[in-house]
């Protein structure tokens, strides 16, 4: 595929979900499993083409992400990284969308630190998507947890959705690298984008990336010990949503990571 028509399919992709994307966002989002300098594929961008679209509802979400995203890493340690993803993360929300976020845990800490951070939002009255609720806007969206062991995507989300997704999301706090990690485990996303994806990776990391943490036999049992009630709650509400000890997808399995579908 030529990188002409790289670009074009790169903005009929966009336009398929409603994104009027800008030249920046061509080159970070370029679909191709070549890597191309941002000056080549500027000299292939329509002249005519708009490049400073302003979204006057990002900001605003991303501020109420931040205040957010402050009082999480104050309050819980398990946490390593919080992230906004979806609509938000395109840098196209409309006004009433909801806030998506993907929050990764430290080893075998996601179930106890879920249930943990649902009381304590419910307490709080902190607005968050609740299942069979429809969209609200502002409140937030859980929908993408995993934790340290459970960083690689599944194959059936190793797609060219959810690597816009992965390459997209806004980092809000950041313990231990765990962004530049999530990215090294999914480097089949490289294939799709290829120029945004080696434009995000640090290569100095790649080298002890695959050391494993050392199992914590306690903290193993703790974690299916609030895996199974909240599993158990969820079961019968699950239709396509994937859930394991180590990962959970709030949407459907052809659904894009910044579609927040349903919280269970």
């Amino acid at each position: 595929m030529t990188l002409e028509k790289a670009i074009q399919k790169t903005i009929d992709y966009a336009n398929k979900f409603g994104s009027e994307i800008n030249s920046k966002e061509i080159i970070d989002r370029l679909i191709s499993k070549n890597i191309y300098s941002e000056k080549e594929i500027n000299n292939h961008i329509p002249k005519d083409f708009f490049k400073n679209k302003i979204n006057l509802w990002k900001r605003n979400k991303l501020l109420k992400a931040k205040e957010l995203a402050t009082f999480l890493k104050n309050g819980f340690p398990n946490i390593l990284f919080l992230g906004v993803s979806g609509s938000v993360a395109s840098g196209h929300p409309q006004k009433n969308d909801d806030i998506d976020l993907i929050i990764i845990t430290k080893k075998n800490k996601l179930w106890l630190t879920r249930f943990k951070l649902r009381t304590i939002i419910f307490l709080k009255k902190i607005p968050h998507r609740k299942y069979g609720q429809k969209e609200i806007k502002d409140e937030f969206c859980f929908n993408l947890w995993l934790d340290q062991d459970g960083l690689t995507l599944p194959k059936e989300k190793q797609t060219l959705q959810s690597a816009t997704d992965l390459l997209m999301i806004i980092p809000l706090f950041d313990r231990q690298n765990i962004y530049q990690k999530l990215l090294l485990r999914n480097d089949w996303a490289k294939k799709y984008l290829a120029t945004g994806y080696s434009k995000l990776i640090n290569r100095s990391l790649m080298i002890d990336d695959r050391k494993k943490e050392k199992n914590n036999y306690f903290d193993k049992m703790i974690n299916k010990l609030f895996f199974w009630p909240q599993y158990w709650y969820m079961r019968e509400k699950i239709t396509e949503e994937m859930v394991n000890f180590n990962q959970a997808f709030f949407h459907k399995r052809n659904d894009r990571m910044r579609s927040c579908g349903k919280e269970l």
